[in-house]
């Protein structure tokens, strides 16, 4: 599931921006010095990442999913271009402008619908340093866990047992011994 919902978020990020930018990729991880140099190397680029979530009560395992989608661009004319963009690269601005919307609502199949919850600016002196600007939109969506067990993976059984309470009537006792399919072809 998590793996299928950063696919679909990168797919959508190539259609909206792809030919604007050198690198669209899951990150493993949060941000430290060895991702900033390797951005560095990349931009403009989109990194997405799933920062964990929260567990939702109920009787299935399932929780509110954190994603992120950062947006890197660097250029030696300085912060503002970064920012901006010139005529000759684009700029993180620009690229919010698209997937900031084209995100937001992704229906991802068997699992549930990207909603915005923030966008931030991630400016560092380190990043600063490297000649980049990073900036994060952070998206959340409920994600259910997959049940357990598989009633396909069950053995087969021979005998079926169950008591049945009805409200205002009888309560009822069904005890069946199934046949074997070994006997009957």
């Amino acid at each position: 599931m998590f793996a299928q919902i950063e696919d679909e978020i990168i797919a959508r990020c190539k259609r909206v921006v792809g030919q604007h930018v050198r690198t669209i990729e899951d990150l493993p991880g949060n941000w430290d010095e060895q991702t900033l140099k390797a951005a560095r190397r990349n931009v403009p680029g989109i990194y997405i990442a799933w920062s964990g979530g929260r567990g939702l009560p109920g009787s299935r395992a399932s929780m509110t999913s954190r994603y992120a989608v950062y947006v890197v661009t660097g250029q030696a004319s300085g912060e503002r271009e970064r920012r901006r963009g010139n005529n000759r690269q684009v700029g993180a601005y620009e690229l919010l402008e698209r997937i900031v919307p084209a995100v937001h609502g992704l229906a991802v199949k068997d699992v549930g619908t990207l909603q915005l919850e923030q966008v931030d600016n991630l400016y560092s002196d380190r990043a600063d340093q490297q000649g980049i600007v990073i900036y994060g939109a952070v998206y959340t969506l409920k994600t259910p866990f997959p049940a357990p067990l598989d009633a396909n993976d069950l053995a087969d059984f021979e005998t079926y047992h169950a008591n049945s309470r009805v409200p205002d009537g009888p309560d009822i006792e069904t005890h069946l011994t199934l046949p074997s399919g070994e006997e009957h072809p």
